[in-house]
């Protein structure tokens, strides 16, 4: 593992290295990294709030709230205690396991009557190992292990299948006690060793052009804005910077993740630089779309454009890559 986790801390996007032995690394989580831990994040909640209600389960924020009328026979708690990754706070990971010395935990205890405890056990592990499929470029990346079972407790972890060694994302549990009404089924992962798989599998998965995979519900940035500069005509490119900055921030107004690359550097090199970061799309501005209206929206994984209207650009970016 310790190759693989080299490699992703030299990831200049993502990471800046602070310090680095042949045991550890120290690094500092860029902008990037920590919007796609935030996106794994709020998938994760989203996908339990789903599940939860499918169930007709009601889900607690930290505790069972003590003011409900009734006491259900099935109810859940998700307990979150996440590291604030301000400018200066630093992230030592162990070189050979990656595992973080410091961990954001989410966790989601569901209370269930204990003649169900492992009829719900089964049912989460497989809930649990599709929402990882659901949410990488290579579902089949993950699987369930054995089930592990001592006294009137049930154990078993999804893993990560890397060919140097499986990597566990998430830990079920379920405990059942004589004496107790109800049996607790509790689902824990870690954010940050979330964030270095879901990013070792888009590297495993990068292309010739440096793609780098990562699933468009948690890209860090769903769009990015390249400009296709022409040196000899100043005026047009002082009026495409600022169309790009204009549409950078009405994307960002409608909660569209958007990223605005170095304008200096060469339509390719934006280019290269957005597949670097694991954009979804590039909208491409030039020349013809001051004359005629139009940009170009690429697919950074496929390459395939299609040509879209200033005008209507905007109604259809929400619709195409909304987080909502």
């Amino acid at each position: 593992m310790k190759i693989e986790v080299e490699r992703l801390v030299q990831m200049k996007h993502f990471f800046n290295i602070l310090q680095i032995s042949d045991k550890s690394v120290k690094i500092i989580l860029n902008k990037p990294s920590k919007l796609l831990m935030k996106n794994i994040h709020t998938n994760w909640l989203k996908y339990n709030h789903v599940k939860a209600d499918k169930h007709q389960m009601p889900v607690f924020l930290n505790d069972r709230s003590p003011n409900i009328a009734y006491v259900p026979s099935v109810y859940g708690v998700i307990k979150q205690d996440i590291q604030n990754y301000t400018k200066d706070m630093v992230l030592e990971m162990d070189l050979n396991t990656g595992n973080p010395m410091k961990k954001s935990m989410l966790r989601l205890d569901l209370f269930i009557p204990q003649e169900e405890a492992m009829q719900y056990l089964i049912q989460w592990q497989r809930y649990r190992k599709y929402w990882w499929s659901s949410i990488s470029t290579t579902p089949s990346l993950f699987c369930v292990n054995d089930f592990n079972y001592q006294n009137n407790s049930a154990h078993v972890e999804i893993v990560a299948q890397f060919p140097n060694g499986l990597q566990t994302v998430e830990s079920l549990s379920c405990e059942t006690h004589p004496n107790h009404k109800y049996g607790q089924l509790s689902c824990t992962l870690c954010l940050e060793n979330a964030l270095l798989v879901l990013l070792l599998d888009g590297l495993s998965n990068s292309q010739k052009d440096e793609y780098l995979r990562l699933h468009r519900k948690i890209a860090p940035f769903k769009i990015s804005i390249a400009l296709k500069l022409d040196k000899e005509k100043e005026m047009d490119n002082i009026s495409l910077h600022k169309m790009a900055t204009l549409l950078h921030y009405k994307l960002l107004s409608n909660n569209i993740s958007t990223w605005l690359p170095n304008h200096s550097l060469p339509l390719d090199l934006q280019i290269k630089e957005n597949c670097q970061m694991g954009v979804t799309y590039t909208g491409i501005l030039e020349e013809e779309t001051l004359k005629f209206g139009f940009l170009k929206l690429m697919s950074n994984s496929t390459k395939l454009t299609e040509q879209v209207h200033l005008k209507d650009f905007c109604k259809y970016a929400s619709l195409k890559f909304s987080d909502k």
